[in-house]
C-alpha cells in the first residue's frame, strides 16, 4: 500500500515530465556546493530530498527522495513517522518505522520500560516559552532527556539515511559538497530556529553548510517550479492557462501550510520571474492534523473513562501503536459528504482494561456512555457514524478557516485570489471542503504532491536563497540601552549616574518596526554603541521584542527579552565605538559589528538559548 498519493481540488496542479526544460529555460545555482540535501523534521513524519547541482541548473523540479519506507502491514511510505527509540543509556536504537516496531516488540514481552520512546515531539519547540540549552521533554513514559540531545539523534540518523543514498548514486561525493538545508515552520520564533541550528550541529553538521528554510516559502517555491499542464476550476476547464496561473508576475497568493503539528500561514506576491515578497508577517498556530488525533482519543476516553485509557495505553503499548498507525491511515479517508458508519478496529485488550477496572465489558461501557444509540460494539470492532467522525476535524478546520478570514480582512492580503493549500494534512477531504466552502471566490490550488511540497521545495531552496527578495517583520526588535536622560522627557524611575553622566535606563533602542519590509540580504539598522566603562571588552545587550510598532522602554507592555547581543570591544577608553548591523530580512536573525576606528570586523553573537 503506497501512501503517496494526494488529492485532486478545486484547482489541481500537475507536473509535466516533458514540459520541464521548455518551462525552467536555464537557471543558475547560487550554493557552492555540489549537492544540495534537505531535512523535512516534522511533527508526525520526517524525511528527505536531495538534487545534484547539475540538475537543478538543467531541471529544477528533478529531486530525488527516498520513498520506500516501511511501516506495519506491509505500508510503504514517502516519509516515515518521527519517533525514536533509545535504549536506556540514551543510545541510539531505531527512527520511525521501524522504532514503532521495535517499541511494540519490546513491549510484547514487557521490556519496553527501560527505553526513551519519543513521539510527535517536535511542537514542544513551539510550546515551550522559555527555551534553553539545558530545555528537557518527556519521551511516552514521562521519562526525561535533553531536548537538544533527542533533536540531534533523530537530525543525525536522516542525514546518515541521506548520506547512504547519495553514495549510491554519487559514490565519489564527500561531506563536504554537500550543502544541508533544515526545514522549520515560519511561525517559530528566533530561539527555536536557534536550537534546530544547534540541535545540528551537535548531529555533526558544520554550520557555514546549513541553511535555515521557513515551511511555507519553501512550498511556495517548488509550487512555482511546477508547469501548469492542466487546471480545473470549480469542474469546468479552462483553456487559458495562464489567466489563472498563481505564479504570474503581479499574482498574490496566500500559502497555507497545513502539517501534522501546525498551520503555518504567509502570504506572497510574484515581484518577478522566479522572485517573492512576502506581504503578510508568517502566522498560525496549533491547529494540524494532530488534533484530530487527539479528539480521537478523547472519543475513546470518553467511553471508557480516562482512568481506563491511561492504563491501556501504558500497559498494551503493542495495541496503543497499532491503534495509532490504524487511525493515521483512517483519518485520512473520512469524505464530507458520505453517509453511513465507518469500522474501526478496536483492541481486545482495551475491552480487558475496561473490565479489569470497571468490572463491565464494553457493550456495557457503551450503553452507559454519551454514544449510547450512536456507536454499535461488536466483535471487537465499533462503528462509528461518519457525522460523529466528521466531528473531530471541527478545531483543525474551524481554526484554520477562521484564521484565513482574518487574515484576508488586512489590507496587506487584498487583492490575493489563489490560496495554495500544502503540507501533509492538506490532503484531508475534510479540510479541503472546509477551505472551499469558506472561499467560494477564492481558487484552492493543491499542488501534486502537496505532502512533499515542502521538502521538495527545501531543496530549491537552498539552490537559489534569494528567489525570496523580503519579508516582513512580525514585531519590533530592539535593545536595552542607557541614553543621555532628558529631564521632561524620561521618567525620573529611570533615572541613573555613572560618575558625572546622567543616563536613562531601560530604553528600547529599536532596530526593526513591527510590519517593516526587510529586504533579504540588506542591514535593517546600523547603530553606534560605546562602552559605559574604560576597561570593558565586550558590550553585552538585552534582545527584546515588542507587538508594540514603537515601544519606548522595554518595560513597556508587551515587550519580553528573547535573549542577547555579545560585541567584542577592542583596546580601551569609552570613546571606543562599534558600528552594529542587524540583519532581519533572511531566515534567521544576524549580526555585524565593525570597529569605528579601523574598520575592522568585531566579531558579535545573538544568543536566544540563555
Amino acid at each position: 500500500m503506497k501512501q503517496c498519493n494526494q488529492y485532486h481540488m478545486q484547482v489541481y496542479v500537475k507536473r509535466m515530465a516533458g514540459a520541464r526544460a521548455h518551462a525552467h529555460g536555464s537557471i543558475k545555482s547560487k550554493s557552492k556546493k555540489l549537492v544540495v540535501a534537505a531535512i523535512d523534521f516534522g511533527t508526525t513524519f520526517s524525511g528527505y530530498a536531495w538534487a545534484l547541482k547539475h540538475d537543478f541548473e538543467t531541471d529544477p523540479p528533478k529531486i530525488s527522495t527516498f520513498t520506500n519506507w516501511v511501516g506495519g502491514g506491509n505500508l510503504i511510505s514517502c516519509k516515515t513517522p518521527t519517533v525514536l527509540l533509545l535504549n536506556e543509556k540514551q543510545e541510539f536504537e531505531a527512527f520511525g518505522f521501524a522504532a514503532e516496531d521495535k517499541y511494540s516488540e519490546l513491549a510484547a514481552d514487557e521490556d519496553h520500560k527501560k527505553y526513551f520512546y519519543f513521539r510527535r515531539f517536535k511542537m514542544r519547540l513551539y510550546q515551550q516559552k522559555n527555551l534553553k540549552r539545558d530545555t528537557v521533554i518527556e519521551d511516552e513514559q514521562n521519562k526525561k532527556m535533553n531536548a537538544i540531545k533527542v533533536f540531534s539523534i533523530c537530525i543525525k540518523f536522516l542525514v546518515d539515511h541521506c548520506l547512504t543514498l547519495i553514495r549510491l548514486r554519487v559514490s565519489e561525493i564527500k561531506e563536504s559538497d554537500i550543502e544541508w538545508v533544515l526545514t522549520v515552520p515560519a511561525i517559530w520564533n528566533d530561539s527555536s530556529k536557534q536550537f534546530m541550528r544547534e540541535a545540528a550541529k551537535a548531529a555533526g553538521l558544520k554550520m557555514d553548510a546549513l541553511t535555515i528554510a521557513l515551511e511555507p516559502e519553501a512550498a511556495s517555491l517548488f509550487c512555482m517550479h511546477l508547469p501548469i499542464e492542466n487546471l480545473v476550476v470549480s469542474g469546468a476547464k479552462q483553456t487559458d492557462v495562464q489567466q489563472f496561473s498563481p505564479f504570474s508576475v503581479g499574482q498574490r497568493y496566500m500559502v497555507v501550510d497545513v502539517g501534522g503539528g501546525t498551520v503555518d500561514i504567509t502570504v506572497h506576491e510574484v515581484v518577478a520571474k522566479g522572485k517573492l515578497k512576502e506581504l503578510n508577517h508568517a502566522s498560525g498556530g496549533a491547529w494540524g492534523g494532530t488534533r484530530v488525533d487527539a479528539a480521537f482519543e478523547e472519543f475513546l476516553q470518553k467511553i471508557v473513562g480516562k482512568d481506563v485509557f491511561e492504563q491501556f495505553k501504558s500497559t498494551y503499548v503493542e495495541d496503543w501503536v497499532e491503534l495509532q498507525r490504524q487511525f493515521e491511515l483512517k483519518k485520512r479517508s473520512i469524505e464530507p459528504d458520505k453517509v453511513g458508519k465507518e469500522t474501526l478496529q478496536v483492541p481486545v485488550s482495551l475491552s480487558e482494561a475496561y473490565k479489569a477496572i470497571k468490572n463491565a465489558d464494553m457493550q456495557t461501557a457503551i450503553e452507559k456512555g454519551p454514544y449510547a444509540g450512536k456507536i454499535a460494539y461488536t466483535a471487537g470492532k465499533i462503528r462509528v457514524p461518519r457525522d460523529i467522525m466528521r466531528e473531530w476535524y471541527k478545531e483543525s478546520c474551524e481554526n484554520t478557516v477562521k484564521h484565513v478570514k482574518d487574515l484576508f480582512k488586512q489590507d496587506s492580503c487584498k487583492g490575493t485570489a489563489n490560496i495554495l493549500l500544502v503540507g501533509g494534512f492538506s490532503e484531508s477531504h475534510m479540510l479541503q471542503r472546509a477551505l472551499t466552502e469558506a472561499f467560494p471566490d477564492k481558487r484552492i490550488v493543491v499542488p501534486e504532491e502537496a505532502g512533499l511540497a515542502v521538502l521538495k521545495g527545501a531543496v530549491l531552496y537552498g539552490h537559489d536563497p534569494i528567489t525570496i527578495t523580503s519579508r516582513v517583520a512580525k514585531c519590533s526588535y530592539g535593545i536595552r540601552v542607557y541614553r543621555d536622560f532628558v529631564q521632561g522627557t524620561h521618567p525620573n524611575e529611570k533615572k541613573e549616574k555613572f560618575g558625572d553622566r546622567v543616563k536613562c535606563k531601560d530604553v528600547f533602542a529599536k532596530h526593526v518596526t513591527k510590519g517593516q519590509e526587510l529586504v533579504v540580504g540588506e542591514p535593517q539598522s546600523k547603530q553606534r554603541y560605546t562602552p559605559l566603562e574604560a576597561d570593558q571588552l565586550s558590550l553585552v545587550f538585552d534582545v527584546y521584542i515588542s507587538l508594540d510598532p514603537d515601544p519606548k522602554f522595554v518595560t513597556d507592555e508587551g515587550c519580553s527579552q528573547i535573549g542577547k547581543l555579545e560585541v567584542e570591544v577592542p583596546d580601551s577608553g569609552k570613546d571606543r565605538g562599534v558600528w552594529v548591523n542587524m540583519i532581519f530580512g533572511g531566515t534567521e536573525v544576524t549580526v555585524e559589528a565593525t570597529e569605528e576606528k579601523t574598520g575592522k570586523k568585531s566579531k558579535a553573537t545573538f544568543d536566544f538559548l540563555q
